[in-house]
């Protein structure tokens, strides 16, 4: 008699869970069409953009932006040159930054426009950012999230750990 109801139980689990899945894939995105990973051009704009920033060519990362940009970064939103001319210090500081490991990028493209912003197609990111200046030297978790149309970033959010940095400009 317990083989018979600990059968049943894993049976009714089995099918719970089964039931569960589809009731989640249902309240899904409705307009998202698909998930591209590490297969789209605007995958790779965002790439180049965080190696230029690596090596601090603000031209090349520029031109990937409209005139318009925003930037929120960590809640403090900025157009696109303000957001850029936070890094010259830095630089000029002898802050060096580096990509460290695979970063995690995929595209979401929808095929409605966001209600709120009006963007179909996103980019979102997870990088370890490395930074040192001399011989110290941190990291932190960057993610990305970026509105492209037509190969163009029209909206970047960026949310990480301020301290790492903080504490490197000590």
């Amino acid at each position: 008699m317990k083989k018979v109801l600990f059968l049943s139980v894993i049976v009714m689990s089995f099918f719970a869970c089964k039931t569960e899945n589809k009731e989640v894939s249902n309240t899904s995105n409705p307009n998202q069409d698909g998930i591209t990973i590490n297969k789209s051009s605007n995958i790779d704009v965002v790439k180049e953009i965080n190696e230029d920033l690596v090596v601090y060519d603000f031209a090349k990362l520029r031109s990937h932006y409209s005139d318009s940009t925003k930037v929120h970064d960590n809640q403090n939103i900025q157009l696109i040159d303000s957001n850029l001319a936070t890094f010259i210090p830095l630089k000029n500081a002898g802050v060096k930054f580096s990509i460290e490991g695979k970063p995690l990028v995929f595209e979401i493209i929808n095929s409605k426009a966001d209600s709120v912003t009006g963007y179909t197609n996103y980019v979102d990111t997870y990088y370890t950012i490395g930074i040192s200046k001399g011989n110290v030297k941190k990291s932190f978790i960057l993610n990305q999230v970026f509105a492209i149309k037509d190969g163009v970033i029209l909206e970047e959010w960026d949310t990480y750990d301020t301290a790492p940095m903080m504490a490197l400009m000590k």
